[in-house]
């Protein structure tokens, strides 16, 4: 293919955002993916809540974020993207003072549904205690968006199923060559797998393996995501659910573990009254970098290569976001924010 103003290689959150933003900007787009069954995206929850943690802390600038990730997903495969509430249910005294100090402060009232529901949760469903609060929140349909995503690059002959390492792609002062092919630019998006890029040896990875289940609970006539030490998420459907999730910094393997099975199953029947069984175990590796923020920008030597990575678990508010800012630079040239600037990581 002659003329391709960029390659990207990944089809993960950040490569399928960044594609999206390039195209809506007039550039012509090759998207490079191995097609894999199974990898961190297509596995992931997609949760999208502005009260999170143990500290019950706001996301990072969740007020600047979420409606550009609104109407980013909204533009590009509306029916993927589900706005509905979460009910955050405090586990002990620690989180019962840290709500009390912060419940009527206007930054986490902007996000509180109104009214509050009372009481919080059927407690013919769920085990007590049921004190907490119900928030704004969404979630998105990855593995469906991206999907989507696909099927759009593939009509408009922009998709390419390859496995492109590193090693084959050749830099030089007006472009990039690979796999045969040319372009003005080339992007890495390969999650985790980019901590062996030879071309990024600097970057600090604490990736980490996370471990979802999927549960049938038909008993359980919930439609709002609920969170007390772990996430309960309705899939709309069935009376199936999500429920997760686990973090482990020592295994990369793919291999679904006891432990992790254990870990959240023991959650599930510490929340849940009614009876479930599980149908499905997933895996993923999140792509965690440095302060657990996204990096982006051009290479500081190859200025035709440039990387996109780093979400973790935060990728499907984040990354509308800077897929933007990356795009702008490689369209326009206008800088990325410092503190995300592969450079300075």
């Amino acid at each position: 293919m002659d003329g391709l103003d960029a390659i990207i290689l990944g089809h993960g959150l950040a490569g399928a955002a960044l594609a999206w933003q390039l195209r809506h900007r007039g550039w012509r787009v090759l998207v490079a993916d191995r097609d894999e069954a199974v990898t961190s995206s297509k596995v992931a929850a997609g949760l999208v809540v502005p009260i999170s943690g143990q500290r019950l802390a706001r996301s990072w600038r969740v007020e600047e974020f979420l409606p550009v990730a609104r109407e980013f997903y909204r533009c590009t495969g509306g029916e993927c993207f589900h706005e509905i509430p979460c009910v955050r249910l405090l586990q002990n005294d620690d989180e019962r003072r840290r709500w009390e100090e912060r419940r009527h402060d206007s930054a986490f009232q902007n996000f509180l549904t109104r009214p509050q529901p009372h009481p919080l949760v059927n407690e013919e469903h769920f085990h007590g205690p049921a004190d907490g609060f119900e928030m704004q929140s969404a979630w998105l349909d990855v593995p469906a968006w991206l999907r989507f995503s696909q099927q759009q690059l593939h009509r408009d002959g922009a998709w390419l199923t390859a496995d492109i390492a590193p090693a084959e792609v050749t830099p030089a002062d007006d472009g990039v060559t690979v796999a045969g092919l040319r372009a003005r630019h080339l992007i890495f998006c390969q999650g985790h797998e980019a901590a062996q890029n030879p071309f990024f040896p600097w970057l600090r990875w604490k990736s980490a393996k996370g471990e979802i289940l999927t549960l049938h609970a038909p008993a359980l006539p919930e439609h709002r995501i609920i969170n007390r030490g772990g996430w309960l998420l309705p899939l709309g459907r069935d009376g199936l659910f999500r429920a997760g999730s686990t973090y482990a910094w020592d295994d990369f393997t793919a291999t679904p573990t006891a432990a992790a099975r254990g870990i959240i199953e023991s959650r599930l029947r510490a929340l849940l009254r009614v009876p479930f069984s599980i149908t499905t175990h997933h895996v993923g590796i999140r792509p965690i970098i440095n302060e657990s923020k996204a990096v982006i920008g051009q290479h500081p030597v190859y200025r035709r290569l440039a990387l996109f990575n780093g979400l973790g678990s935060k990728g499907v508010l984040h990354a509308p976001f800077f897929a933007a800012q990356l795009a702008a630079l490689l369209v326009d040239g206008t800088p990325v924010e410092y503190e995300l600037d592969i450079c300075r990581n």
